[in-house]
């Protein structure tokens, strides 16, 4: 008995065709024939679309084009004239053309390929040397314009009419559509790469684990020794600043002045202190914005506090040098008072007056060197002090200097673990996220895989149900480990 209806067949194989068929159970469930006519294959720019619009045009009632070779009556095999047919194109003809079903081969493009003669006898040997059902297949030639079309045509028509092999009912039909249906969509999970983009997200994830740590360190240690490089340049053009203002006002300065010039230097220090503190400030900022790193805590920007500068010089000691300006004041003041007075000597009455005049210019020019003298050596004095007294300046603001860099990249070096740890924990959690999705992805393939399995085997039981009721000699299965 042969079975035209699913409620036939086993209730799982219902089930199947409906979910993955649903198109052909309506069909058979209406009762409607199935709709049967020519399946065109061929390699790609063969010309396939220009003939079926050629046949098309002849008689669009005669001809009926499916999608799927199960549904074909005739097979319309393009081969293009260009070349003799290969792997590609056998290995299509094995896979639409049914055992023993028409195939009827056409030759396109053969008024563009001079050769097409020679390209269409070596198609008939390799096909006849490929299947002994296509020893006798006669091969179409068609021409860009249309001549052949008509020969096309004729041959299709005579093909379907003569197909007297196709006795499949519409049951094995659907059922057959079905199975191709199942086998295609287990192939197409298995040649896929299910979480490609997960692994790579993955791979991508644990290289930027630490955050960068290791190359922002590097990149602090650098600029580290680049801001200290600076600050210290900068310490000193600062320390030869105060240097040159304070040598210049000792070289102009008076008793009064050169005795209260340690106040003097000590606001002149005052006012390059802000300086320097500036300096520090900027460098130090520059340097924890280039690595990425914001904010700072009140401990590491103390201001620079006044520098503690030594106390006022010593009084100078008078030595010898003081006693030899007295006498050589007092030799040349005396040599200067003879050499003014020498005119009155010319006269009598004058002469005796010329000593104490002499005596009192002296003395008048011996106070006056020796006063001068001792001005010259207290500046002398005071600018020494001042020379050591920077000295002990510098060193005060290269520790200040010093000391903030350190204290700067010991902050810059603990956010940069800290966000490195943040890090870690961040990639960390979404790598554990993706290896989730992984094996949620490999379970849902493998659950696909096996779904297509049962579905294959329901399949393949219906049909062999209805080939027993029909008589049929039962087929070779294709399994989807083929």
């Amino acid at each position: 008995m042969t079975a035209h209806q699913l409620s036939d067949l086993p209730a799982e194989t219902v089930d199947v065709v409906t979910r993955w068929n649903p198109d052909a159970a309506a069909r058979l469930r209406s009762g409607a024939a199935p709709g049967r006519g020519v399946f065109v294959a061929g390699p790609r720019r063969a010309g396939k679309s220009t003939l079926v619009r050629g046949l098309r045009a002849l008689d669009r009632s005669a001809l009926a084009f499916v999608d799927d070779p199960v549904d074909a009556l005739v097979v319309l095999m393009v081969l293009d004239a260009a070349a003799p047919l290969g792997r590609e194109e056998l290995s299509a003809l094995d896979v639409v053309a049914r055992p023993a079903g028409p195939v009827v081969f056409a030759l396109t493009k053969t008024d563009v390929h001079r050769d097409w003669a020679r390209v269409s006898e070596r198609n008939r040997t390799l096909l006849a040397a490929h299947s002994p059902r296509f020893a006798d297949s006669t091969i179409h030639p068609v021409a860009v314009g249309g001549s052949g079309v008509e020969a096309v045509f004729a041959a299709l028509l005579s093909a379907a009419r003569d197909d007297t092999r196709d006795s499949r009912s519409p049951v094995e039909t659907a059922l057959e559509q079905t199975r191709r249906m199942i086998v295609t969509t287990a192939r197409s999970v298995r040649d896929s790469e299910p979480g490609a983009e997960l692994r790579a997200e993955r791979v991508r994830s644990l290289a930027q684990r630490d955050g960068g740590r290791t190359e922002r360190v590097a990149q602090l240690r650098g600029q580290v020794q680049l801001a200290k490089v600076e600050l210290m340049h900068e310490v000193a053009s600062q320390v030869r600043t105060v240097g040159t203002t304070v040598r210049a006002e000792i070289d102009r300065a008076g008793r009064g002045t050169l005795a209260g010039y340690p106040d003097r230097l000590t606001d002149i220090v005052r006012e390059r202190s802000g300086a320097v503190d500036a300096a520090v400030t900027a460098r130090l900022d520059t340097l924890t914005s280039r690595l990425g790193v914001t904010g700072s805590t009140p401990a590491t920007d103390v201001p620079l506090p006044d520098p503690a500068a030594p106390d006022g010089p010593e009084p100078r000691h008078r030595g010898l040098e003081d006693r030899m300006t007295v006498l050589i004041g007092a030799s040349a003041g005396l040599g200067l008072g003879r050499l003014v007075v020498s005119p009155l000597s010319m006269v009598p009455v004058l002469d005796i007056a010329t000593i104490p005049l002499t005596l009192a210019l002296g003395a008048v020019a011996a106070w006056w060197l020796t006063r001068a003298r001792g001005q010259v050596a207290e500046r002398a004095h005071v600018r020494q002090w001042a020379t050591d007294a920077l000295v002990h300046v510098r060193s005060q603001w290269e520790q200040f200097a010093l000391g903030r860099l350190l204290a700067a990249e010991t902050r810059v070096s603990e956010a940069i673990i800290a966000e490195s740890r943040v890090c870690v924990g961040k990639v960390d959690e979404r790598v554990a996220q993706i290896d989730a999705e992984l094996r949620r992805v490999v379970a849902r393939r493998s659950g696909q895989l096996s779904s297509c399995e049962r579905d294959l085997a329901a399949v393949d039981r219906g049909l062999q149900e209805v080939r027993r009721r029909v008589g049929e000699p039962k087929r070779t299965v294709e399994r989807l480990n083929t």
